[in-house]
């Protein structure tokens, strides 16, 4: 089997469950893959750590007063993020899958949403002078932390009530897969139907996640609008992590069912 075609076969492509932005920066990983995939010495873990480095430091130019700091910002946060999306994908294609490597994707991920929230933070109370935007860093960092804790909270109860939860919800979601592929194949059929479909695929511009503050403050950094990616990241946060809060009680108490689909955060 050629590269080419090991890298097909083990890429994993962004899923109908994605949110909007990570519908395109895991196509653009896909599309360094085979080229980074022939370098030996390049390694997933490798990646996370770079590609977390690039974030840091994209996130520092928010602040240090260098000429144009704010576009070091925008391209570094973007090529961060796709360097995130680009080390499972080569594990994959390496067969160099481990736990640590896992690990340490994950933890990094929570991490970098304190960098760029406090680094947004101190960049806009610098500029006015005004601590609410400090409020408004931890706000933002507390409630996407806060869905994590839902999200996780709530999976534990239902292992804990039902120890083959995980196996049923890893069943689900592939039959919901199998699902949604055959709806949207007959629904591309019609022009309300591709209508249909565009709303189902970018409905979750309204979810703001790890890509989306990347998106966000790439944005704001070109329009040197820093004050207000803290305001739409801390308000998006606050009221997705309400929602959760009664979505998740509303379905433990009433739909247990539903806690079988893929749960978003």
């Amino acid at each position: 089997m050629s590269n080419k075609e090991t890298t097909r076969t083990n890429v994993i492509e962004p899923t109908y469950f994605s949110n909007w932005a990570d519908l395109f920066f895991p196509k653009i990983a896909n599309m360094i893959l085979p080229f980074v995939s022939r370098i030996n010495w390049i390694t997933p873990n490798f990646v996370t750590l770079f590609s977390f480095f690039l974030y840091v430091l994209g996130c520092l130019f928010i602040f240090i007063d260098v000429p144009n700091h704010l576009i070091y910002t925008a391209i570094l946060l973007p090529v961060a993020y796709i360097g995130d999306c680009l080390d499972g994908q080569l594990a994959r294609t390496k067969k160099l899958s481990s736990d640590i490597g896992n690990y340490l994707d994950k933890v990094v991920d929570v991490f970098k949403i304190y960098i760029i929230t406090i680094c947004l933070a101190y960049s806009a109370y610098l500029a006015t002078n005004d601590v609410t935007y400090i409020f408004l860093g931890f706000t933002a960092c507390f409630f996407f932390n806060y869905r994590y804790y839902l999200k996780l909270e709530t999976i534990f109860s239902q292992f804990n009530q039902d120890s083959q939860y995980l196996v049923k919800a890893s069943e689900r979601r592939k039959e919901l897969y199998r699902t949604k592929q055959s709806e949207y194949e007959k629904l591309s059929a019609s022009f309300l139907g591709k209508i249909k479909l565009f709303w189902l695929k970018h409905r979750s511009i309204f979810w703001v996640d790890e890509a989306e503050f990347v998106v966000f403050t790439s944005v704001g950094a070109i329009l040197n609008e820093i004050e207000l990616v803290l305001w739409v990241l801390a308000i998006s946060q606050t009221l997705i992590a309400f929602w959760r809060l009664f979505e998740r009680g509303y379905q433990t108490h009433k739909a247990k069912e539903q806690l079988l689909d893929p749960m978003r955060k």
